[in-house]
């Protein structure tokens, strides 16, 4: 499933690649008829390369290695074109810095910017005035920072909006959309490897509507609280902790036989069972759990670990059955 971040990402590098692939069109036709060869290879090149990248993020959507590319070219057509055309194409490093920050994480397109600017500035350095100098430097050098702050902000403003997109604001654990998109992901990767196994882990608080009209909503929010850090506390790093919807919560455990998720349940179901959640609250959980077959739908696996829940309800709550 895509999310809104996996658009943005390859809406920039479009954007870039294709903005820096038609800006070069009237460059090459003037170096062609100025038969500046060297320059115009450079400026073919580079046409060329924009253009690639441009259709392959448009075909395949994947900006992981795109991104990289087009700083890279970024960085080496502002090098080249100062190394040889001189100081009267400066002008061209101001958008090729900015650029950087929008195909890069922050700290790594300030270092990057930082180098290349020190670099440009010692190439520099013998052919312009000290007054030029200083305002080359103090102009780059601003724009660096501001390009820094702004994309860390950005950054920050994206993950903040990301977490309140998957994450259950109540008890921390991730939401149902996120379930969702674990799922398609975990699916899709044991179609590929059907060597590998993972399994679900279907959970239910028993009784938990008793618990809310006996204490209040209050006592039962800070029960789901108690009972979501419990579950993450002892699942691996590599599972994961999705509030499916009310009191019913789901695991994916990867890389877990049904054996060993049948396990996990128990450990989990004891681990609740003596906790102490709230005075005068005895928390006991069901569960249900089913490993991965091939070629079953990620909703045809959850439907298989709800199915295992509802016996284990049937069967006098507090214990875990397996599909």
């Amino acid at each position: 499933m895509k999310t809104i971040k996996d658009d943005t990402d390859v809406l920039v590098v479009l954007i870039l690649s294709g903005a820096m692939s038609l800006g070069m069109v009237p460059f090459l036709i003037i170096r062609y008829l100025s038969r500046e060869w060297l320059i115009f290879a450079l400026d073919a090149g580079a046409f060329f390369a924009t253009l690639t990248l441009f259709l392959y993020v448009y075909v395949t959507r994947k900006t992981a290695v795109a991104r990289w590319l087009v700083a890279i070219l970024c960085v080496v057509v502002m090098f080249l074109t100062v190394h040889i055309k001189g100081i009267e194409n400066l002008m061209w490093i101001y958008p090729g810095l900015a650029a950087l920050f929008f195909l890069l994480i922050p700290n790594v397109a300030l270092a990057i910017g930082s180098v290349f600017l020190l670099i440009v500035t010692i190439m520099v350095w013998p052919q312009v005035t000290p007054a030029v100098l200083a305002q080359f430097l103090v102009t780059t050098i601003s724009l660096l920072l501001f390009c820094f702050a702004f994309s860390y902000r950005a950054r920050k403003q994206q993950q903040e909006l990301s977490s309140l997109a998957t994450v259950d604001a109540l008890t921390g654990a991730e939401n149902r959309r996120a379930l969702e998109e674990a799922l398609l992901s975990v699916t899709g990767r044991l179609s590929r490897y059907p060597e590998q196994r993972a399994s679900v882990l279907m959970i239910d608080l028993d009784e938990f509507k008793t618990i809310n009209d006996t204490f209040g909503h209050g006592v039962g929010d800070a029960v789901l609280k108690s009972f979501s850090e419990t579950i993450q506390s002892r699942i691996r790093a590599s599972d994961g902790l999705y509030r499916f919807g009310g009191e019913e919560f789901v695991v994916i455990a990867e890389h877990t036989s049904l054996k060993e998720a049948h396990h996990l349940a128990e450990t989990l179901r004891l681990a609740i069972e003596q906790s102490s959640v709230h005075d005068g609250v005895n928390l006991t959980i069901s569960l249900g759990v089913a490993e991965y077959s091939p070629g079953e739908s990620s909703y045809q696996w959850l439907g298989r670990a709800d199915a295992a829940l509802y016996r284990a309800k049937q069967t006098g709550r507090n214990v875990s059955c397996t599909a």
